[in-house]
């Protein structure tokens, strides 16, 4: 649907803007011959943070947090706040490397369509900080609130916070 076009469109141009180590890079955008859009990456085989079991190797968990964490500044730096910051969004190269990825839910401060409506929440409910949850304008202290919920999730092996219900997370 054109909303999805438009949310993917969004996430090819954010990244493509990007040029930092540990932020997935893009090589190319475009549409099949039936339309589908499409964009390229480097192949990134070593799965991602949450097929990693990183509990009892404190160092380990340091040092990707530091990556994340040097690769958002990047981001914010330029106006770009990721909001989905997660295990399953950060992938690893052939040598281990960690990189930050999918910005379809990444928002400029330069853009100048809002993909979603006023109010609405996007990102994934169990790392949203709460402003970002009750659908208000958030910044770069969005994304921080996302890592410090992802370093208990690394260190502990589960979210700080459960509930069936998004909104009561």
């Amino acid at each position: 649907d054109e909303t999805g076009m438009q949310r993917f469109e969004n996430e090819a141009r954010t990244i493509a803007r990007l040029s930092h180590p540990n932020i997935v890079a893009i090589f190319e955008v475009g549409r099949t011959s039936d339309g589908r859009m499409y964009y390229s990456m480097p192949y990134l085989p070593n799965g991602d943070l949450a097929q990693r079991d990183l509990g009892k190797d404190d160092a380990h968990v340091i040092e990707v947090l530091r990556i994340l964490l040097s690769a958002l500044d990047y981001a914010h730096a330029r106006g770009i706040v990721h909001r989905d910051v997660k295990q399953e969004n950060v992938l690893f190269d052939e040598d281990n490397r960690p990189l930050l990825a999918d910005f379809g839910s990444g928002r400029s401060k330069t853009d100048e369509v809002r993909i979603t409506t006023a109010g609405l929440a996007v990102g994934s409910a169990g790392y949203m900080a709460p402003e970002q949850a009750r659908g208000d304008a958030v910044d770069g202290r969005a994304d921080l609130y996302s890592v410090g919920v992802l370093a208990f999730e690394l260190i502990t092996g589960e979210l700080p916070y459960r509930s069936n219900e998004a909104l009561a997370l």
